[in-house]
């Protein structure tokens, strides 16, 4: 199991934000939209790293001090 570093108040927030978005999509192109829009209402890109595979999607945690991902992945979701 993997530690959410709760470094600053957003994070919460913008994590409980994607994992809602991962349950309620259907498929990989509404959860690419979703994650879009929470990229642009929130900072999901200064506290995370995320990307997306043929069949998955992946989260990370960024480094506060330089902004690079930790190395083990939050979440990875197939579809």
């Amino acid at each position: 199991m993997k530690t959410i570093y709760n470094s600053a108040d957003e994070i919460p927030h913008i994590l409980i934000r994607v994992i809602n978005a991962i349950t309620l999509s259907e498929n990989k192109d509404e959860l690419r939209s979703a994650i879009n829009k929470i990229a642009e209402e929130t900072e999901l890109d200064k506290f995370f790293a995320y990307g997306y595979g043929a069949h998955h999607f992946w989260l990370k945690h960024r480094k506060l001090s330089n902004g690079e991902p930790k190395e083990h992945r939050l979440l990875k979701v197939e579809f």
